[in-house]
């Protein structure tokens, strides 16, 4: 399990703060370039639902023009562990990524989750390649949020095979149940 120094929480909002699972998807809606479009990007991150001040998130960025990469190959798969002000911090521009980077963000409350779980699931994800459509930044966080709660169903996390993270961020979620309405980064 990732661990960091314990930091206070500082949360944007009092449910953020609260005890219990949360997952939450955060959106660089002019990441995912390819063949001169836009598909945009997201990231993942989760609470431990034992120690609220506990997060760990990550993502799966590719290679710019790389629609596909091999499984064992490397995805740009990362993780990272700490505090809600560690992964904010760690979501902003850092010398590989624009100013801005992600754009938006929005959570959803669970009444549990398994870290080790989820650590699993990113784990297997950093090793099985890329697809921008089948198997990418958003299919990748889908699978991790399942796992680190199996009540998100389809009902609450939709499947997002071939559908650009942009419009999954936007419309999907829109249409789900449970998931809060989308934050300015």
């Amino acid at each position: 399990m990732l661990t960091a120094t314990a930091v206070p929480l500082i949360a944007p909002a009092a449910a953020d703060a609260a005890t219990g699972g949360r997952a939450c998807l955060f959106l660089d809606k002019e990441g995912a370039r390819f063949a001169g479009r836009t598909y945009g990007h997201v990231a993942w991150a989760i609470r431990d639902p034992k120690h609220a001040e506990h997060w760990i998130w990550g993502a799966t960025e590719g290679y710019r023009g790389k629609a596909v990469i091999a499984a064992g190959s490397e995805n740009g798969s990362w993780i990272k562990g700490g505090s809600w002000n560690d992964l904010r911090a760690s979501l902003r521009r850092d010398g590989r990524h624009r100013a801005g980077y992600y754009d938006a963000y929005r959570c959803i409350n669970t009444a549990g989750g398994d870290l080790k779980a989820a650590q699993r699931t990113f784990r297997t994800g950093k090793s099985s390649g890329y697809n921008v459509g089948l198997n990418n930044c958003l299919t990748k966080s889908i699978a991790i949020f399942r796992t680190y709660s199996p009540a998100l169903s389809t009902k609450h996390l939709p499947k997002g095979e071939v559908v650009p993270p942009r419009n999954y961020f936007a419309t999907s979620l829109d249409n789900a149940r449970g998931w809060e309405k989308a934050r300015t980064y």
